[in-house]
């Protein structure tokens, strides 16, 4: 049975080889050959997800570049079904907020790792300098999305990065950098949503000032919902109104 490594090699070295090819007898040959591979491949994820308990859907998500080698080959090699296919997204981890403080929360969105599988979550200025912060384990899918704090040794001014990583170390996600701030540069301000913004969204504070938001994503929430808005205050914006804040978080006003 090859293993999803050798497998991915195959099929790679196979969509190489077919566009590589000249003329029309080649390709036949090479045609026919790269599509009896890839239903041998077929039935090689197929015993190795039954190996592994799984099924062989979310066997290909355990091993997304497997599954995005598979429908890369197919659409080149123009086997039916393939056209439309969109591969599994790779792995990829996402932290949110930035900016944030010390002691404030993150959310860590993570995609691509084996499923129900214990890792480690660091967190750090570089990858070389990463002290473990929490543990998890990753859904069935092998995603995970968990609340961490961002830890008292980190520098506000400097970037801050996390990684999970699984307890055997052979896959390891490393997120964006995100902004550390003062505490103190984080400001607080409850009001109501306006229709006021033109580039950006609008918030009318309690105190009479005319706030913007960026990013502009306001979830549910619209002109009208009483809120209450924390962020710090942008230095340059493309609000071009009032004050504009970078938002933290967002939540309604008690």
């Amino acid at each position: 049975m090859l293993r999803p490594r050798r497998l991915t090699v195959l099929l790679a070295g196979l969509a190489a080889a077919f566009l590589l090819t000249a003329g029309p007898a080649a390709a036949q040959d090479l045609l026919d050959r790269a599509r009896n591979a890839v239903q041998e491949a077929g039935k090689s994820i197929e015993n190795a997800a039954k190996d592994a308990g799984r099924n062989v859907s979310d066997y290909l998500v355990d091993h997304p570049e497997l599954n995005r080698d598979l429908v890369d080959l197919g659409k080149q090699l123009g086997l039916p079904g393939f056209d439309q296919a969109k591969p599994e997204l790779g792995p990829a981890l996402i932290a949110l907020p930035s900016p944030t403080a010390i002691g404030g929360t993150v959310q860590l969105n993570a995609a691509g790792l084996p499923g129900t599988a214990a890792v480690t979550i660091g967190a750090g200025p570089s990858v070389k300098d990463v002290t473990q912060i929490a543990t998890a384990t990753t859904s069935d899918r092998g995603t995970l999305q968990t609340d961490v704090t961002v830890p008292e040794t980190a520098t506000p001014g400097a970037p801050l990065l996390f990684v999970v990583e699984t307890a055997d170390q052979r896959t390891r996600l490393v997120s964006q950098p995100i902004e550390v701030v003062e505490a103190a540069d984080i400001v607080t301000v409850t009001g109501t949503l306006s229709k006021e913004g033109v580039e950006c969204p609008a918030l009318r504070g309690d105190d009479g000032i005319l706030y913007t938001l960026t990013p502009a994503d306001l979830g549910a929430f619209g002109p009208g919902d009483r809120v209450t808005v924390k962020g710090t205050v942008a230095e340059v914006s493309i609000c071009m109104q009032g004050t504009t804040l970078s938002v933290i978080s967002l939540a309604a006003a008690q």
